[in-house]
C-alpha cells in the first residue's frame, strides 16, 4: 500500500526546543495527554515524565537526550522530539532540527530570550526550519507576553505576530487565552483543562484582539494576494483564508506566530496543537532533498527510490537503535540499502516506531516518517538509499569539544570494560571525543562543557557499570599562525633496500578565523607526480594535529604545495607524506604561531546588590562585561565574555557572592588569542 500526497499532508514532524527550564518537557507531557496518547500527566520534579525516562535525566531534572514520541490531533499524525535545553547537549538539538520539518520554540514568559534560545534559533535558521513560539509560564509573577515577544524581535531579528494572547481576570491572574484569528476567548475547564470553551470578548479584550489582528492583517496581505483581494473587497476575510495566509507567511519565514499559555497550569496547550496543524509544514511543504554528489533532487514521494538519513544512534542492553528520517521512497523490513559514507550495503532487520523508550514494531516507513532500525550500527549522518541510486545527503555538523578530563579505571575489571563502554558513548554522542595522551598514556575524554563530560562519566557508571577516577577539567586550546612562511624539506632515507626520497616545498599562511584548513596544489608539471600530491596533503593534515606551542590542533591555515622533487625508484606516497608532515610542522614554527583559547558568553541574573562584586570577580577572571540590563528595581542581567579556562567553579562562586540568588548560563562563542600576560599560564594548562 503506497502513501498518497494527501496522507503526507497529514504528517507533522516537529521539535520542541528552548533554553533549559523553559518548560519543554512539561509542555510535551500535556501535548501527549490532550492528544489522548497518555492517561496521566507526569511531572519533571517527580521524575515520571514520558520523555525524560533516563535515570540521569530524572536525577538532574533536565533533558539529556532527545526523545521521540508520537500522537494524533485533528486527524493528523504528529512526531515530536523533545530536545535538551542545556548548551552542553546542543548536538541533540542540531541533529533533530536537521531532519524535522518545523519547531515550537518555548520561552519562559518571565525571562524571554535566553542564551540557548539564541542558539536553537540560529540552528533553525541554518536548516531553514519554520517555527512558532509558545510563551510559557505566563501564570508566574513578573511574566510578560509582550516583553517575551519583544525580546525575540530585539535579540533575534524575527518578526513576531501574536495569534493567541493571554487572558487575565480582574486580579491579573491568567485564566485562559484570546484567539486573535477567530476573535473569541478560550477557557480550559474540567479535569486538567481538557474542556476548551469559547466565550465572547469583553470590551477590553476586544480592543487587544483588534490591535493584534490589524498587525496580522497587514503581514498576511504582504504575503498572500488572494488574502489582500478578499480583504479589500469585503473588509474582512474568512477564517480559512486567514489561516492559509498565516501558514504561507510562516513557511516563507516572513514572520513567526506567537502563542501564550502556561503548560504546568494546563492553560493554552490545545490552541498550540491547533497552530501546529495550521501553520507548521508537512513533509510536502518542505519539498525535496538534494544529492550532494549529483545534485539530483528527491521529492517526498513514497513510490520513489529510497532516500533516508540516520540522525541518531542509541545503544542499550538490547543493542543499537538508529533513528532514521525517510525523505523519499519506502523503507521496509528485509530490504537491502546502500550506506553512502561506509560504501557498503546493509539488510534492514527490525523496524520500529518510537515512543520515548518504548518501541512499536512496523513493517515499513514511508517518505515523511521517522522510525528506528534495530541492530546493525549505522553512523551518525549516514545516508540510506537504494543500491541502484546510491544517494548521499549533506553530513551532520558536529561541534568541536572544548573541555577535557583525564579518566582512569578504578579496578582491573573496569579497565577491561572501559574501551568498549566509552566507545559506545562516543557512537551515541559524537561530540564526545576519546583519545590517549601519547606522553602519559592517560585516557582523555573531551566534551562541550563540564556538565557534558560529567554526565558522560555518570553514564559510564550507571549504564555500563564502569567506575573511573576523573582528573580536573581542562579546556581544549587551539593554535594558529599570524604570518606566511615558505620552507623546503628533503626526506632521504637509505637502509639497504628500497630507499625513501621526497623533496617538498610548502608555504603556510593564515586564514580568517573559522575558515578552517585549505590545501592548494600549485605544483608545476613534472616536479611531483600527481599520484603523490594527495600524500603531501595528508602529511600537512597530520602536522596540523599538533601545533608547535602546546601540541594543540592548528586551525585556520592554508598550506600550498609549491613544488619539490622525486626519484623514479625511491619515491613513494609514504615518503612524500613524511616529508610534508615535517615541512609543515617546521614552517608553522617560523610563522609566528599563537595560542587560542575558548571564550564563553555569560548571561548572569542577579540582585542589584551583587552587581559590583560579580563584575569585580569577572574582571579578576579576565572577563569583560558587555552589557548590564535592568529587569526591575531588584534584578539585573549581566552579559559578559570570559575565557572558559577561567570559569571553572564560576557558578558556585557567583552564588556565594550573591547570597545564593545569582544564576548563570554560559555558551562557548569561539576562540580568541591568549594575551601575552596570560600566555605562560595557558601553556601550563595546555601541557
Amino acid at each position: 500500500m503506497t502513501r498518497s500526497n494527501d496522507s503526507l499532508s497529514l504528517l507533522r514532524n516537529l521539535g520542541i526546543v528552548a533554553h533549559v527550564d523553559a518548560g519543554k518537557t512539561t509542555l510535551t507531557e500535556r501535548v501527549l495527554f490532550y492528544a489522548g496518547r497518555i492517561r496521566t500527566i507526569g511531572e519533571v520534579h517527580e521524575g515520571n515524565t514520558t520523555t525524560d525516562s533516563d535515570p540521569l535525566e530524572q536525577k538532574h531534572g533536565i533533558t539529556i537526550r532527545a526523545a521521540a514520541v508520537g500522537c494524533a490531533w485533528r486527524g493528523h499524525r504528529l512526531t515530536l522530539l523533545d530536545t535538551p535545553g542545556h548548551l552542553d547537549f546542543t548536538l541533540e538539538v542540531e541533529r533533530s532540527l536537521r531532519v524535522l520539518d518545523g519547531a515550537i520554540v518555548v520561552l519562559d514568559g518571565a525571562r524571554g530570550v535566553e542564551p540557548q534560545t539564541e542558539t536553537v534559533w540560529r540552528q533553525a535558521d541554518d536548516h531553514g526550519v519554520p517555527r512558532i513560539v509558545f510563551v510559557n509560564k505566563l501564570d508566574r509573577p513578573g511574566a510578560s507576553f509582550e516583553h517575551a515577544c519583544r525580546s525575540i524581535e530585539e535579540s533575534l531579528g524575527a518578526h513576531v505576530l501574536p495569534v493567541v494572547l493571554p487572558r487575565y481576570d480582574s486580579e491579573g491572574t491568567l485564566v485562559g487565552v484570546l484567539d486573535v484569528v477567530r476573535r473569541v476567548a478560550l477557557s480550559f475547564e474540567g479535569a486538567r483543562g481538557r474542556e476548551v470553551r469559547e466565550h465572547p470578548l469583553d470590551d477590553v479584550e476586544a480592543e487587544r484582539v483588534r490591535v493584534a489582528r490589524e498587525r496580522l492583517v497587514d503581514a498576511c496581505a504582504a504575503v498572500d494576494d488572494v488574502f489582500l483581494t478578499e480583504h479589500l473587497e469585503r473588509g474582512d476575510v474568512s477564517i480559512e483564508r486567514f489561516v492559509a495566509a498565516i501558514r504561507r507567511g510562516t513557511l516563507a519565514h516572513r514572520f513567526v506566530p506567537a502563542l501564550a499559555g502556561a503548560a504546568y497550569a494546563d492553560l493554552g496547550v490545545q490552541p498550540l496543537l491547533d497552530a501546529v496543524i495550521d501553520y507548521l509544514p508537512s513533509p510536502l511543504d518542505r519539498g525535496a532533498v538534494t544529492d550532494v554528489a549529483s545534485g539530483a533532487r528527491h521529492p517526498p514521494d513514497p513510490s520513489a527510490p529510497l532516500v533516508a538519513l540516520a540522525f541518531k544512534t542509541t545503544i542499550d542492553t538490547h543493542g543499537a537503535r538508529s533513528f532514521v528520517r525517510v525523505y523519499a521512497g519506502t523503507l521496509h523490513r528485509g530490504m537491502e540499502v546502500w550506506l553512502a559514507r561506509e560504501a557498503r550495503t546493509l539488510r534492514i532487520g527490525r523496524l520500529v516506531r518510537l515512543f520515548a523508550d518504548e518501541v512499536e514494531e512496523i513493517d515499513r516507513a514511508h517518505a515523511g516518517e521517522v522510525c528506528a532500525i534495530l541492530g546493525g550500527r549505522i553512523g551518525l549522518g549516514e545516508t540510506l538509499s537504494s543500491p541502484d541510486t546510491r544517494t548521499a545527503l549533506d553530513a551532520l555538523r558536529i561541534p568541536e569539544p572544548v573541555v577535557t578530563v583525564a579518566i582512569e579505571p578504578r579496578e582491573r575489571s573496569d579497565r577491561e570494560r572501559l574501551p568498549g563502554s566509552i566507545g559506545s558513548l562516543a557512537i551515541e554522542d559524537p561530540s564526545l571525543r576519546v583519545h590517549t595522551d601519547p606522553e602519559t598514556g592517560q585516557t582523555l575524554l573531551s566534551g562541550l562543557g563540564e556538565l557534558h563530560v560529567a554526565v558522560a562519566i555518570e553514564q559510564l557508571e550507571a549504564r555500563h557499570r564502569v567506575h573511573v577516577r576523573a582528573g580536573e577539567p581542562r579546556v581544549a586550546y587551539r593554535e594558529t599562525i599570524t604570518i606566511a612562511h615558505e620552507l623546503e624539506h628533503r626526506h632521504v632515507k637509505q637502509s639497504g633496500g628500497p630507499g625513501q626520497f621526497a623533496v617538498v616545498r610548502l608555504r603556510v599562511a593564515p586564514r580568517e578565523a573559522g575558515a578552517g584548513f585549505r590545501f592548494v596544489d600549485a605544483v608545476r608539471q613534472g616536479e611531483i607526480p600527481r599520484a603523490f600530491v594527495g600524500a603531501v596533503e595528508l602529511g600537512a593534515r597530520r602536522a596540523l594535529e599538533s601545533g608547535p606551542l602546546s601540541r594543540s590542533p592548528v586551525v585556520d591555515v592554508e598550506v600550498t604545495c609549491l613544488g619539490g622533487a622525486f626519484h623514479s625508484n625511491d619515491s613513494s606516497e609514504l615518503a612524500f607524506a613524511l616529508a610534508s608532515q615535517v615541512a609543515t610542522h617546521e614552517a608553522l614554527r617560523h610563522a609566528a604561531p599563537v595560542l587560542l583559547e575558548p571564550v564563553a558568553r555569560l548571561t548572569i541574573r542577579c540582585p542589584e546588590g551583587a552587581v559590583g562584586a560579580l563584575v569585580a570577580e569577572l574582571s579578576r577572571r579576565r572577563g569583560r562585561v558587555l552589557l548590564i540590563d535592568t529587569l526591575s528595581s531588584r534584578e539585573h542581567v549581566l552579559r559578559a565574555s570570559a575565557p572558559l579556562a577561567e570559569l571553572f567553579g564560576w557558578t558556585s562562586c557567583a552564588r556565594s557572592l550573591s547570597a545564593g540568588r545569582a544564576s548563570s548560563t554560559l555558551e562557548v562563542s569561539g576562540f580568541e588569542r591568549v594575551p601575552e600576560r596570560a600566555l605562560s599560564r595557558a601553556l601550563e594548562r595546555a601541557a
